[in-house]
């Protein structure tokens, strides 16, 4: 009876054993000991934070365990694709009207700032056009690029506060283009002379320089965080939100790389 007993209490042992394993198999441990959920974290982001969020993502993943999937496109673009698709976890705008835009269709739940860009002409390295005002952009020997306004917040706010100065160089532009980063790829590539870009997406163009002009100078926007209504783990995806404000994680990412953080609290896991 005795070795009954204790066959019994041995192969409940062995199956809580492999029960708990079981389960820390499913559950990815991250670096501080802390569990993660078991899916990835799906993110929409505006194109001119992709260098950030990259490092951040896997800094992330570092961190906690947690598995980032980015998707870059114009934030435009990405919320028309969220409005259909309804899935992901996070949306990650540049501008406030394109977060308003998501709260007014109940895409998001949630919204923190997370970094702050103002528009800017860019030009060639050493600006050999002498492209100094918007008005320089409507001489006739200079190609210029714009982002697609239904498409890039920069163009969305640029046209906003352009008004018909706006109407006049869309009429004049070279080529549109559907993200901010590939206007200043062409910069960069000398396809053309000049475009309205991001200060900080001007900064990651080894052969691009920024101008500042009065009419574009007052203007700033919040890149902002949204957790998406329809996320599966809002609770995960609002912890990565936080990630990417705390100045001693995202923050001091977006700072490196050009931008003005917009505060945040100190990171803590919980």
């Amino acid at each position: 009876m005795k070795n009954l007993v204790a066959l019994v209490l041995l192969l409940a042992a062995l199956l809580a054993g492999v029960a708990f394993y079981q389960r820390r198999a499913s559950v990815p441990e991250g670096a501080n000991g802390a569990t993660a959920p078991t899916a990835p974290l799906t993110v929409f982001c505006a194109a001119s934070l992709k260098k950030s969020l990259e490092t951040i993502a896997e800094q992330y993943r570092k961190d906690t365990g947690v598995e980032v999937r980015l998707q870059f496109g114009g934030s435009g673009t990405l919320l028309s694709s969220l409005r259909v698709a309804k899935q992901g976890d996070l949306y990650l705008p540049v501008d406030e009207g394109s977060v308003a835009d998501a709260r007014k269709a109940e895409v998001v739940r949630d919204a923190l700032p997370i970094a702050i860009q103002r528009p800017v002409l860019v030009v060639r390295k050493g600006n050999p056009k002498k492209i100094y005002t918007l008005d320089d952009l409507l001489r006739d020997e200079v190609k210029t690029a714009l982002a697609n306004p239904e498409a890039a917040s920069i163009s969305r706010v640029s046209r906003k506060a352009l008004g018909e100065q706006w109407d006049k160089l869309a009429a004049h532009a070279t080529v549109m283009k559907p993200t901010v980063t590939e206007v200043a790829a062409d910069v960069n590539l000398g396809t053309v002379d000049a475009g309205i870009i991001w200060d900080t997406v001007a900064a990651q163009f080894k052969d691009t320089e920024a101008v500042k002009v009065p009419e574009l100078s007052d203007i700033k926007e919040n890149a902002s965080a949204c957790v998406l209504s329809f996320s599966t783990q809002p609770e995960a995806a609002l912890r990565f939100a936080r990630y990417l404000t705390a100045p001693d994680k995202g923050g001091a990412v977006f700072q490196a790389n050009g931008f003005t953080p917009a505060g945040g609290a100190k990171w803590a896991d919980k």
